[in-house]
């Protein structure tokens, strides 16, 4: 006879992942009122995820790619202009042994974009977008915990440890704000470009809130109005300072806290002396932050009686145990040469990552790739707006201490607070912060059995009175006594086996029928 005591645990389960190019073209008309073009100097992108629907053996996911080229035109009114839109996208992702009530975890990476002249009024977009996405079962495990018997029951046990996600919090900041041009420059015409990046240099626990700080930078390229249509930039950057109300947190909790940016909106206004040097804007960001406790649960994974038979219900489950969250910066420097006239001067630079390779080498966690660096500068020897690229090459190098050595590493790569200036008239050296976010796991598989019933009288009638048993490669003590419906403690008192239970391969065991 026994009795069960019962136990629940909530997993997130990750049933599949998959890595998905979504290949785009699309052609476009520039507006009636915008000059015509005569050459195409540079196409960016911004990739947004609107919607992720699970469904049975697959994932739907929605998203919008917005792009911005920037061409010069053979209008003397206006040399260089730009044009943007939005272009939506649907994919649709086999995902074997996804369900509906499962959860798409998604992020999206553009991987090339570029925009082909086709005539004076239209252009054609290319893009690859990459999609890479988990599809997470978070669920409850019923599972038995313990139990009360007269000694005839023989259970194995296993501490396990899990993560539990005990708070997620998403809150919306908006920083309403403008910049201003200096005294000495011409007035705006229009706003070419427009770029913003927001990352946090300081999360502090009180009480029950988390103080997060940071900082956010904008920067917007323009044409000026004056007879040169010379184009122009200015940025600024400004802290902000945000409370998250978290309760019941405390500072032994794991702690993922990560910022993302929405669509910036923005207008060209006049200053105090009514001129037209003013840029305001609205920058809306989302501070996400999980919280998480490690929970321990001791669980029964096997288990027999020496004197029934039983019917046990079970079933495997991944469990993932989150260790550390960690987030490491490298400096980066590095120069390329521009192949087009010479740098008079330098507008604006995009850095984005591709990478190669993530990868446990020599006590270290190392990220191999390159950076794909396309610049805005001033050719000199056209006196027009030009681009250069470079695709250069990095690692990014991080220590790991000896118990982070055999954890499973999930890792992103961000870059921040980028900036280039010229060396000589042909040379720019770049640089940046490289950010790798690690999440350092333990994944185990493991057998969870929800109930235990009765099942019949072990029957031993069959069974020669006395056996000598010979001890197969891999076999342990309990599985023979399980095979047996014996106690490990009955064998160990017919047999010489030592206090850690290790059996020998080869070595003869005696089993002798209990009457």
């Amino acid at each position: 006879m026994f009795k069960l005591i019962s136990d629940t645990f909530n997993i997130n389960e990750i049933i599949d992942s998959s890595s998905t190019e979504v290949l785009m073209e699309n052609e476009f008309t520039l507006p009636d009122n915008a000059p015509d073009i005569e050459k195409i100097i540079s196409a960016e992108g911004k990739v947004k995820i609107n919607n992720s629907s699970v469904m049975q053996d697959k994932v739907i996911v929605d998203g919008t790619l917005t792009y911005n080229i920037i061409y010069r035109s053979n209008d003397e009114q206006v040399m260089v202009s730009s044009a943007s839109d939005k272009i939506p996208f649907s994919e649709e992702i086999p995902f074997e042994g996804a369900a509906e009530g499962m959860e798409a975890q998604d992020e999206a990476y553009i991987d090339y974009i570029d925009a082909e002249q086709l005539n004076e009024r239209n252009y054609l977009i290319k893009a690859v977008i990459l999609l890479d996405t988990d599809v997470v079962n978070k669920h409850p495990v019923n599972f038995v915990s313990n139990l009360e018997s007269d000694g005839t029951f023989q259970a194995k046990t296993k501490n396990i440890k899990y993560t539990d996600e005990v708070t997620l919090l998403s809150e919306e900041v908006n920083i309403n704000d403008a910049v201003e041009l200096n005294k000495g420059s011409d007035e705006i015409a229009k706003v070419l470009k427009a770029e913003s990046e927001v990352f946090i240099t300081n999360v502090d626990t009180l009480d029950d809130k988390m103080l997060v700080e940071g900082t956010c930078k904008v920067g917007f390229l323009y044409t000026e109005n004056n007879n040169l249509n010379s184009t122009g930039y200015v940025s600024e950057e400004f802290p902000f300072t945000h409370y998250l109300e978290a309760k019941n947190s405390n500072d032994d909790m794991l702690k993922d806290i990560n910022v993302k940016l929405n669509e910036m909106t923005y207008n060209v206004a006049e200053n105090y002396d009514n001129e037209k040097k003013l840029i305001e804007f609205n920058l809306p960001f989302t501070v996400n932050a999980a919280l998480y406790n490690t929970v321990e649960k001791n669980i029964i994974t096997d288990c027999y009686s020496t004197d029934c038979l039983l019917d046990i219900e079970s079933q495997n489950v991944n469990v993932t145990s989150l260790k550390e969250i960690i987030d490491k910066t490298v400096k980066y420097e590095n120069t390329f040469d521009v192949v087009s006239g010479s740098i008079k001067d330098i507008y604006t630079v995009d850095v984005s990552p591709k990478i190669s390779e993530k990868k446990v080498f020599d006590n270290k966690y190392v990220v191999d790739g390159f950076l794909d660096i396309n610049i805005l500068y001033l050719n000199g020897d056209i006196n027009k707006i030009d681009k250069a690229y470079s695709s250069l090459p990095f690692t990014a190098s991080i220590d790991l201490k000896e118990n982070q050595l055999t954890s499973d590493i999930a890792s992103n790569v961000k870059i921040t607070k980028c900036g280039a200036y010229r060396k000589g008239s042909n040379s720019v050296i770049v640089n940046c912060d490289i950010n790798v976010g690690m999440k350092l796991r333990n994944k185990d598989e493991i057998a969870v059995i929800a109930n235990i019933t009765e099942a019949g009288t072990v029957d031993r009638s069959k069974m020669p009175s006395l056996v000598f048993r010979v001890v197969q490669p891999g076999e342990t003590i309990w599985d023979i006594a399980k095979n047996y419906n014996l106690s490990i403690n009955y064998l160990k008192e017919l047999n010489d086996i030592p206090a850690d239970n290790e059996l020998k391969t080869g070595s003869k065991l005696i089993i002798a029928r209990l009457v």
